[in-house]
């Protein structure tokens, strides 16, 4: 926990309930006296100014008709339940001039009162009610909450206000119409928040690590949420502009895995307001704004407006948006204390604005978590006996929920084996509520990468030497170029518009002096095809997932240290590391072999186990082929690993 000055933060969106227990109706049946003693037809509705927090406030009353039916209890004098809002808005440079409930209320809100009392009852609205009366059969009333007593829900929904100023708000508001304010200075135990956001506004050219590929925002997203338990979010919309809006919601189960102690459910945005571009970069609607709220639908407990008991109330509320801003902006590089070198001022937000509190300053836990995931996988990788492999295919290819039992009927082996193998799997697959699922998307993916390179691997060591033993057979002749292409299963593409053919080798270069090499290697082979590499460019993609473009082969790997053995090691280290294959039992006849072969032939995506069996067993069978074809010729054949070589004459 740091006490020193930071950034003051900037409230946006509020919405709270405030339960008016202690006078009972009194505050309703005031606001219904306002209502039958205005002329609403010569007057229109209600309005009046008040003065709170050194500033201006308009507001406006008004009322709507809903089917609740009157509360059948003697106290209760009224044959109505209607429903009453006061509008209120601010007068600052954000004000339109427009009468409060005309208002877009930048600076403003709604408040909403609504009688409680128990049992409540409403009238279904028939076929027939064309008119807006309700006619229909009588229900009970659901989602209200009932304290066994009448009372008042004063629901304020507002925004750009400091959170503790909405009880004096809503007191005013409505002692603008000589409603007491007594009846506002006392909230139940049960209020509650539902909705809450603090924000701060970015300059554009400097907002890109938050919302980049790997930056807090998208990897919350991939390293914290199961592939399948609870609720999960993650939108990137870059169509209009980079960044233009891209999210992500950390459950309260997720929240304390990013900063100890946090126990709500969060959302953290990095958006535009609509038509940016309408503005000059020198206007604040030009700018993103970085935005951490309050998410009820991943946070399990209530949030209280105030309570000293243990449970969640405001201040943990403020506390925890205010710390999870704080650290995603350290954690991107941006200095928490503000200034106008990266934050951009608006009516509400100053970058220049600090004050001196508690917030808790972590270091940045995704990449401890990508690397305990990353363990986890290679841990299990060629570790793994056939059912933990079944289990681990059944969870990585087949949607929806799955629980141990249907696991068990998908792979085949008994519930407890399953059991079991979960165990063996911690780490990787988690058991929550009687389902399985993979710990986590980043988890997945790293999984189906060592999958997929195993596939790519098997391919080019086993598949080249059977189409070099294929070639042989047949007395066909293969060039430097063609075993080059065989060897980092090369794709050449021909269509560009330079003229010069792109060569995209598949082969994962350790670093930029490996992709070197193998530009000498490629333009070696082409040498001996045709005199020249002139005609031809490469791109390698590298081990720390950049990518390396050779626009001369015959100058790309200028400079490089040239050791033929000391390149094929690390070379072989490098397709080592790509692809681990180990002894699978593996069962073609399983697989519908053409069908999953199609799925996968022109993609090139994360493939799963039954594609990696279909790849194997394909290549398996040519191999035997092309053995069963040579041995009938006489051909002299050694076996090399998994492959087999025509023995030298």
């Amino acid at each position: 926990m740091s006490a020193r000055k930071f950034l003051r933060f900037q409230c946006h969106e509020f919405d709270g309930h405030f339960h008016l227990v202690r006078d009972g109706l009194k505050s309703y049946y005031a606001l219904t006296d306002v209502r039958k003693n205005h002329d609403w037809t010569n007057e229109g509705k209600p309005s009046g100014t008040f003065e709170a927090g050194g500033e201006t406030w308009r507001v406006c009353l008004d009322y709507d008709e809903q089917p609740i039916l009157p509360w059948d209890d003697p106290s209760y004098k009224l044959e109505t339940a209607y429903l009453y809002r006061l509008y209120f808005v601010c007068e600052d440079e954000t004000y339109d001039g427009e009468r409060a409930d005309q208002s877009q209320r930048v600076k403003g809100g709604t408040i909403t009162f609504r009688p409680r009392w128990p049992d409540m009852k409403r009238r279904e609205k028939a076929d027939t009610d064309d008119d807006g009366q309700w006619t229909g059969p009588v229900k009970d009333v659901n989602g209200y909450m009932d304290l066994g007593a009448p009372y008042v829900d004063a629901q304020v929904q507002g925004s750009n206000i400091e959170f503790d100023r909405y009880p004096d708000l809503l007191a005013e508001a409505a002692a603008t119409f000589g409603i007491p304010r007594r009846y506002f200075d006392e909230f139940y135990k049960t209020s509650n928040i539902v909705d809450a956001a603090v924000y701060v506004r970015l300059l554009r050219s400097k907002s890109g690590p938050i919302y980049a590929a790997d930056g807090p925002i998208a990897r919350m997203h991939s390293l914290l949420e199961s592939d399948r338990s609870g609720y999960r979010k993650h939108v990137e919309d870059n169509r209009d502009r980079p960044g233009d809006y891209v999210t992500s919601v950390v459950s309260d189960r997720r929240a304390g895995q990013i900063i100890r102690g946090h126990e709500i459910g969060k959302e953290a945005k990095h958006y535009y307001m609509k038509d940016p571009d309408n503005y000059d970069p020198d206007e604040f609607g030009w700018h993103p704004k970085l935005e951490v709220g309050y998410q009820t639908s991943v946070t399990d407990r209530t949030v209280y407006w105030e309570r000293d008991d243990g449970e969640l109330d405001r201040n943990d509320l403020c506390r925890e948006l205010e710390e999870l801003l704080v650290n995603t902006l350290d954690w991107s590089g941006f200095d928490e204390t503000g200034g106008s070198e990266s934050y951009q001022e608006d009516a509400y937000f100053d970058p220049d604005d600090r004050e001196r509190r508690s917030l808790k300053l972590v270091d940045c836990p995704l990449p401890e978590i990508e690397s305990e995931q990353e363990a986890a996988v290679m841990r299990l990788w060629g570790d793994m006996n056939p059912s933990d492999e079944a289990l681990v295919d059944t969870l990585l290819t087949d949607g929806g929920k799955v629980s141990p039992r249907d696991a068990a009927d998908e792979t085949g082996y008994c519930y407890d084996t399953v059991l079991r193998a979960v165990d063996r799997l911690e780490g990787f697959i988690e058991h929550t509520y009687g389902e399985l699922a993979i710990e986590s998307d980043y988890a997945a993916q790293a999984m189906l990468k060592r999958v997929r390179s195993a596939e790519e691997q098997f391919r080019r060591s086993i598949g080249s030497t059977v189409m070099q033993v294929a070639d042989d057979a047949q007395n066909i002749e293969t060039d430097a170029f063609d075993r080059f292409v065989q060897n980092y299963d090369v794709g050449v593409d021909e269509t560009r518009n330079d003229c010069r053919a792109l060569l995209k080798p598949r082969y994962v270069a350790a670093d930029t002096a490996d992709a070197k090499n193998l530009a000498r290697e490629a333009h070696v082979a082409l040498l001996e095809r045709h005199g020249n590499s002139r005609g031809f460019q490469m791109r390698v993609e590298l081990a720390n997932g950049t990518s390396k473009r050779f626009r001369d082969l015959e100058q790309g790997w200028a400079g490089a240290a040239w050791d033929d053995e000391a390149a094929r090691r690390k070379r072989e280290r490098q397709l080592e590391g790509q692809a681990d294959i180990d002894d699978r039992n593996l069962d073609p006849e399983e697989i519908d072999l053409e069908e999953t072969w199609k799925q996968f032939a022109d993609h090139d995506e994360w493939v799963n186990y039954s594609t990696l069996r279909l790849i194997v067993s394909q290549v398996v069978n040519d191999v035997d082929r092309a053995l069963e074809t040579l041995q009938e010729r006489g051909k002299i054949v050694i076996e090399q690993g998994r492959g087999f070589a025509l023995a030298p004459r």
